[in-house]
């Protein structure tokens, strides 16, 4: 840098030329710090031809330095401070993510690693669920435009096939990337790509970038995941609570039994010891009937309670059967294990020669791997 009376010259190189800039004393702001030689500054200014030596020149407005809030920065957060006045951050527009959805859109790159992550994950958690892939482009200059496509073909799709009767249409949208540079998940903070995600019929989980990336997509989202693959594992069903869920009924059930057993043994015994003072025999007649009325409402309440409790638990047991690996089975799916009773999940852990039982729905084959590689495909189904 070099200075003159009346501007300060600061001269930037690069691969190819070097262009001169000019800062005027006018518009350094007091305090401000002079840049050093070597250090990596943001100029904002205009270009201008310089006449005396036929040159063009940079007239710098502005300094900015990388470890500053620099023009990305300040424009993220005035959208930030925008959304937030309007109320798209705000808890009590967002809905719940829905438990163990039948299905599920993902919306994200099929060539991405995010995918497979998802499908690993709901295999192993979920083979019952539906995943429908829509595929958009998650960085560059398209992406924010391809994202909001996607958050609308999702819902297109969900609304279509939900009046066509299906109970697996999509019921929430999986809005993945894997983890990336604040450039590479810049599409994520769009003001298009967040108006989409507020104006979405379907709940949005958010599963962006890894746990410690904070995008303004998981702000308005209605949720948010850490990961892919967390937020896939998000809406699975959670089968020990499901397994848990009978015997939860029955205890309630017999704890609502034993209360009311309670007081009205204590409104018996109540009546019995005011009979004992008074002696009438007319008391002793209002009494019975009392107690009469009373065993009626507690056979009624004690039948309602066990016939609710009862419901409950075939509800669960319907659910369980439904998430059991055997009704899978049943369906014309089958689970192999090696010759230690291991579950076989890859193709890796049974070369050839290795003797392996497959159990189907209605019974199990014994048989020994002659051939053992590579191979399939990834579907829109999870299973």
């Amino acid at each position: 840098m070099r200075s003159s009376a009346g501007h300060e010259y600061l001269t930037l190189r690069d691969a190819e030329s070097t262009l001169e800039c000019v800062r005027f004393r006018g518009s350094i702001r007091p305090g401000e710090e002079t840049p050093v030689v070597g250090e990596v500054v943001l100029l904002v200014g205009r270009i201008d031809l310089y006449a005396p030596r036929s040159r063009y020149q940079m007239i710098a407005s502005a300094i900015f330095r990388p470890g500053g809030m620099g023009l990305l920065s300040k424009e993220l957060e005035a959208l930030k401070q925008r959304l937030q006045a309007e109320g798209l951050f705000d808890a009590a527009r967002k809905r719940p993510i829905p438990v163990a959805p039948e299905g599920i859109a993902l919306v994200t790159s099929k060539s991405g690693a995010v995918l497979h992550d998802v499908l690993r994950v709901l295999r192993y958690a979920a083979p019952q669920s539906r995943l429908v892939l829509v595929h958009t482009a998650v960085q560059g200059a398209t992406a924010p435009a391809e994202i909001v496509d996607g958050i609308q073909r999702a819902n297109k799709l969900a609304k279509d096939e939900h009046r066509a009767g299906r109970s697996d249409a999509p019921a929430v949208i999986l809005l993945a990337r894997g983890g990336g540079s604040s450039d590479d998940l810049a599409a994520f903070s769009s003001e298009v790509v967040l108006r989409a995600i507020a104006a979405s019929e379907l709940p949005v989980l958010s599963a962006v970038g890894h746990e410690s990336d904070i995008t303004l997509a998981d702000l308005v989202a209605d949720d948010r995941a850490g990961t892919p693959s967390i937020g896939a594992a998000r809406l699975a069903p959670n089968l020990d609570a499901v397994r848990r869920l009978p015997l939860q009924l029955a205890v309630r059930a017999r704890d609502a039994v034993e209360i009311l057993i309670t007081r009205a043994a204590a409104a018996f015994e109540s009546e019995r010891r005011a009979l004992v003072a008074a002696g009438p025999a007319t008391r002793l007649e209002r009494a019975e009937e009392r107690l009469a009325l009373t065993a009626d409402d507690l056979s009624r309440a004690v039948r309602g309670h066990l016939r609710d409790a009862l419901e409950g638990v075939q509800q669960a047991g319907i659910l369980l059967g439904a998430l059991s690996p055997l009704a899978v089975l049943s369906r014309g799916y089958a689970m192999v294990e090696g010759s230690d009773g291991s579950l076989v999940r890859s193709w890796r852990q049974a070369p050839a020669g290795t003797v392996i039982r497959v159990r189907l729905g209605d019974g199990e084959i014994g048989a020994q791997v002659t051939k053992s590689g590579k191979g399939g495909r990834d579907g829109g189904k999870a299973s």
